[in-house]
């Protein structure tokens, strides 16, 4: 009797034991967001997403047997998902410290931006890197967007209109209601040419900052092992050249020398 109940209580045990390791080798299901980016995070018409940040994603949720639904939403809706932990990634901010009290940021960044100034072609303008000399200009920006701490602070005394996407902002500077739009070069010309105004509006130089573009996790600390393994696999092809390949493939510039391998700053 003592032996059958032993035995009873290895079974339970054992079975325990494989319960708790099938659980465990289950998938877990995380959900990634963000707004349009082109090159970064798109979504196609076949429904597929796409992009650099969807392709890092792709490999580390197969390396780590995760899988990540994407949802493209409104850019402050994104971040505030993230924030609450109603969602488990953001993909593409640029880092600032008012975000930094917000959103746990990986380690490096993924992506590097040069942020400028479109202008119209037509007109001559006087930005000379130096905000003083735009003062009197229509400034248009994006909501949501972070453009360096200079910039901020800046043009706090100047006139900003600001636009809840891209397109409305390179509309209005296409037909003279703003004098400068501050965007950047990558998600700008891709808009320029799907709207066909790419002969009215350039960008002028010098560039206003240069921004890297991270990926981003809740705060909670529920979320800490998912967002160190995201580092160590983010280094991982950082070092091997997985992600020297991936940026040449979506035409994105990388905030690493592709032969040092390791950030510029």
């Amino acid at each position: 009797m003592i032996l059958s109940t032993a035995f009873v209580k290895i079974g339970l045990f054992t079975l325990i034991l494989l319960c708790s390791l099938c659980v465990t080798t289950q998938s877990k299901e995380l959900l990634a967001v963000g707004t349009s980016f082109n090159q970064i995070f798109e979504l196609q018409p076949n429904g597929e997403y796409t992009g650099l940040g969807v392709d890092i994603l792709n490999r580390f949720a197969e390396q780590t047997n995760v899988t990540i639904h994407y949802q493209i939403i409104p850019w402050r809706r994104a971040q505030s998902m993230v924030e609450h932990g109603q969602a488990d990634i953001l993909i593409g901010p640029y880092y600032s410290k008012e975000r930094e009290a917000l959103l746990a940021f990986s380690e490096k960044a993924f992506f590097r931006d040069e942020i400028v100034f479109y202008a119209r072609k037509d007109k001559i303008n006087s930005w000379n890197g130096e905000y003083h000399s735009i003062k009197n200009q229509r400034i248009g920006k994006m909501q949501g967007w972070s453009y360096g701490a200079r910039f901020t602070e800046q043009t706090e005394m100047l006139t900003i209109n600001e636009f809840v996407d891209l397109k409305s902002g390179i509309e209005r500077l296409s037909r003279g209601d703003l004098d400068l739009l501050a965007t950047n070069q990558r998600d700008t010309n891709t808009e320029q040419w799907k709207l066909k105004i790419s002969n009215t509006i350039e960008p002028i130089f010098p560039i206003i900052d240069i921004q890297d573009g991270f990926m981003a996790f809740p705060k909670q600390g529920q979320f800490d092992p998912l967002r160190t393994r995201f580092n160590s696999f983010l280094e991982e092809i950082i070092q091997n050249g997985t992600l020297t390949t991936l940026g040449q493939k979506y035409r994105v510039s990388l905030p690493y020398d592709p032969v040092l391998l390791t950030p510029p700053y």
